[in-house]
């Protein structure tokens, strides 16, 4: 189970980097994949910013897999959270009409098969001692 755990925060985090890096580097070519309109350049700045915070979270939850899960399981949980929390925002967006299920519809399947991932593999026993 810790296995399984650690892959899938690697799995996770991994994804993380990328599209950390993806807002950093080209969140106008991003912006534009996933169907948003062209906002003011202030709107690049925040994406760089909300890149950098997934990197350095990534890269955490990396370190945290590789070396024990169970000694770090606060990192384990922050991942838990992130992705429950980014299920729900996206959820909210979407049905507040805010955003098309064109725009989020993979995030939405993302988050939520990493947060069953997460919770599925989540060492509850041992996480107590």
């Amino acid at each position: 189970m810790i296995r399984g755990l650690k892959i899938v925060m690697i799995v996770w985090a991994a994804l993380g980097i990328l599209f950390g890096l993806g807002f950093i580097f080209f969140p106008s070519q991003l912006g534009d994949m996933m169907g948003y309109e062209k906002g003011p350049a202030s709107t690049l700045y925040i994406l760089e910013s909300f890149g950098i915070s997934i990197i350095v979270g990534s890269v955490f939850i990396i370190i945290a897999a590789v070396r024990d899960p169970l000694k770090h399981i606060m990192w384990v949980q922050y991942a838990i959270l992130t992705a429950l929390l980014s299920l729900a925002a996206a959820l909210y967006s979407f049905i507040r009409g805010f955003v098309t299920f064109q725009q989020v519809g993979v995030d939405i399947i993302l988050f939520a098969v990493f947060a069953a991932a997460f919770l599925a593999l989540y060492p509850y026993r041992a996480a107590k001692q």
